[in-house]
């Protein structure tokens, strides 16, 4: 049963554009009673409860006030698939009725919500499903803050560690002023309350953005690359954007930021089977992060029937993983959870069904 009527909540503001340290202020100036915004944001970030109605501590009157103006109702389930490995994927309907994804992956000691910042994306990776249609729209920052809350309250609160990975449908720098806001509003103590060690952004690499991101001091999250080549040849085959940004002007931004004391950036490089999985890859890709505090995720890719690509085997990961390590480069084989229900990496389309069994060897 949906909270509140959809309907309903589209011509009212959303609380969760804004920090929840703001919501007294906000709550103060249009209903006199600043002072229950921390009341209102307890329910909401400690409960889960996303109805004022249900909210007991909040006199009658002021609820239906608020229910008048506002609304803290996070996307709806409109969909759910639970892979073998425990993993779920969410599929979230917003308040216009388009459709995002995010995903749920339990550990033993934390908990990891892959969420998205775009309906789609522009920047059509030839390796990835999610910007096969294109960008349809961003998300606002109440969005995005609300993958969170959704899904959290999905599993009956979360008492184990949260980590949250800007690693869904869309390019998270390209939404950069909603991007930043919800950082901001998932590290607020009044709310969410996640240190930045905690939130990762994943980006294909725009340099602004980058430089950006990179100014929100001691706030800003940790970083993903999404590198998947060693050479502008390939990834500008691969990747279009690189055909603006090169490589090394990618990292030389990257050479700019001001990395906290022991803090590393990660390179994700998703392996396509004869195209960026030689050892010759591997080493110029050690040559090439020599000077950056770097780590390297390789992804081998996850396999879609409607791509030209091939996952390359697990022997030629490990080729490249050793002349990669010979390097000196630290380098992790990553294989992503949930690929039987088209959660992993790549994979995320808005689908309402799951991957066919043979597209998975």
């Amino acid at each position: 049963m949906k909270d509140v009527s959809m309907a309903n909540c589209r011509s009212r503001r959303s609380l969760l554009d804004l920090p929840a340290s703001r919501w007294s202020e906000v709550l103060g100036h249009k209903t006199g009673a600043g002072y229950r915004g921390d009341q209102v944001a307890n329910w909401v970030f400690k409960h889960g409860v996303f109805s004022f109605n249900d909210m007991g501590n909040v006199p009658e009157e002021l609820r239906r006030n608020l229910a008048a103006r506002y609304t803290v109702v996070p996307p709806e389930v409109s969909a759910r698939f639970e892979s073998v490995d425990g993993t779920q994927r969410f599929l979230l309907e917003l308040q216009d009725g388009q459709k995002v994804e995010s995903v749920y992956m339990p550990y033993s000691d934390r908990v990891t919500l892959c969420i998205s910042s775009q309906v789609g994306c522009r920047f059509a990776c030839t390796f990835c499903q999610t910007g096969s249609n294109g960008l349809h729209r961003s998300l606002t920052t109440g969005e995005i803050v609300g993958q969170v809350l959704r899904l959290q309250a999905e599993q009956g609160w979360l008492s184990r560690s949260v980590n949250v990975v800007f690693m869904g449908q869309g390019e998270p720098l390209d939404n950069i002023d909603a991007v930043i806001p919800a950082i901001k509003a998932l590290q607020d103590p009044a709310g969410p309350g996640l240190s930045w060690r905690r939130i990762t952004v994943s980006t294909v690499g725009i340099v602004s953005a980058i430089q950006q991101l990179s100014e929100m001091g001691n706030s800003r999250p940790r970083l993903a690359v999404s590198l998947n080549a060693s050479t502008d040849e390939v990834r500008s085959e691969i990747m279009p954007i690189n055909r603006r940004w090169s490589i090394e002007v990618l990292l030389s931004a990257l050479r700019d930021v001001n990395w906290r004391k022991g803090e590393r950036v990660t390179f994700e490089y998703v392996m396509l089977s004869g195209i960026n999985d030689g050892a010759d890859d591997a080493r110029r890709l050690g040559n090439l992060l020599r000077d950056l505090p770097a780590k390297v995720n390789l992804i081998p890719w996850n396999s879609l029937p409607m791509l030209p690509y091939r996952r390359p085997s697990v022997e030629s990961v490990e080729r490249f993983r050793v002349a990669a390590r010979e390097t000196g480069l630290d380098v992790l084989v990553r294989y992503s959870r949930g690929a039987d229900i088209a959660a992993a990496c790549g994979q995320l389309h808005t689908s309402e069904v799951a991957l066919p069994s043979d597209t998975l060897s």
